[in-house]
């Protein structure tokens, strides 16, 4: 049966700054604090964690590094750009080979326990990894040959093996950074000299188109998908929930014109909730409807993540605009969960354990790599 999505909003109870210092101690922040730099990096690029509360990210120095942070101790995993962990400690990434002119190459690794593995796979080529699931699934884009970068073919890597996919359309540029645990992936085929571009999905009979969205117009591109086969992104700025053979465009909050989903992986989780922006409005779809989740700070505010027990974690900034602080939304109301010294924050992820990772800068220095604990849900 067709899940019809109506308009109706419904919005959530939210204690702003200066609420009775009774709800600021049902805070559920339990701690926060900065993560620590290895010596010599100075940048990092915080890309994901697991319900271990294991940490990944790419430090920069003279090269890219993957970086591990295992409570307060960060470890070098070597060279390379990690985009994904999973909850047995499996790290996917690339690693740049600087070869001679005119060829282009990262070489796939999974990293673990301190060993480093190189994903064998169709050709050398420039790799780019998507996520990786806790059996060991990874999608995978990669061009037809070393000496190109324009991507034009898809697959996934399991059990040590290496399966192609074929697109619905051959030819670049398509890519495909999105697989659930079942397999289920999502990517994107944008062609290199005008024609249509399309949003599509991979599961065990193959890969298929995903429905338009009528009157829509640029290139669809897909955030997030579950288990369940539902697949969330943006197209021209208008948030997109594909299920089955069709697609529904994400109602707008009331008085708002304007409905877009996170581009954050955790855009959506295993029942279905979404996470997103509407009329500069943090808000939630869940059974399809829209939810204002509130700004605690008292400005602008955006849900950038949701976790399967459906926490949600956004940022919400001051009425001035002067300071971003995150926020944690749980059961209808909204946690401030401050910028833990910083000036701006902007979060990236969250476990299902009660961890929030996310970055911001301070007047003194131009990055700082942020962590919350928060007490799980009874």
């Amino acid at each position: 049966m067709r899940r019809l999505w109506v308009g109706a909003v419904v919005v959530a109870l939210v204690p702003l700054l200066g609420a009775p210092a009774e709800a600021a101690l049902r805070s559920p922040l339990l701690s926060e604090g900065v993560l620590p730099l290895p010596q010599g990096i100075t940048s990092v690029e915080l890309q994901d964690i697991n319900d271990s509360g294991q940490i990944v990210g790419t430090g920069y120095a003279d090269s890219a590094r993957a970086l591990l942070w295992q409570g307060d101790t960060v470890t070098q995993l070597g060279l390379g750009s990690p985009s994904g962990i999973n909850n047995l400690g499996q790290v996917v990434g690339t690693m740049y080979v600087s070869g001679s002119s005119g060829t282009y190459e990262r070489t796939p690794k999974v990293w673990q326990g301190g060993t480093e593995s190189v994903l064998a796979g169709p050709s050398r080529s420039y790799v780019s990894t998507g996520d990786i699931t806790d059996s060991g699934i990874v999608a995978v884009t990669y061009p037809s040959s070393v000496q190109g970068y324009h991507m034009e073919n898809i697959g996934l890597w399991q059990n040590g093996g290496f399966k192609r996919l074929a697109a619905p359309t051959s030819g670049p540029h398509v890519s495909l950074g999105i697989v659930t645990e079942n397999g289920t992936a999502a990517g994107t085929f944008l062609p290199m000299f005008g024609g249509e571009s399309y949003a599509f999905r991979c599961g065990a009979q193959g890969c298929a188109r995903l429905a338009a969205n009528p009157g829509g117009t640029g290139q669809p591109i897909p955030s997030a998908a579950n288990d369940n086969g539902v697949v969330v992104g943006n197209q021209s700025g208008v948030g997109l929930r594909w299920e089955g053979t069709q697609v529904t465009a994400l109602p707008a909050l009331a008085g708002a014109g304007d409905a877009t989903v996170s581009g954050n992986r955790q855009a959506l989780n295993k029942r279905g909730d979404v996470v997103g922006v509407s009329g500069g409005r943090a808000t939630l779809w869940r059974d399809g409807v829209a939810i204002e989740l509130g700004s605690p700070a008292g400005g602008q505010s955006a849900a950038v993540a949701v976790n399967d027990l459906g926490d949600v974690v956004g940022w919400s900034k001051t009425p001035d605009g002067a300071q971003t602080r995150v926020f944690l939304w749980r059961a209808g109301r909204s946690y401030d969960l401050g910028s833990a010294s910083a000036t701006n924050v902007t979060p990236v992820a969250l476990n299902n354990t009660g961890t929030i990772i996310g970055s911001g800068s301070t007047p003194g220095s131009p990055q700082v790599l942020l962590r919350w604990t928060v007490r799980p849900p009874r």
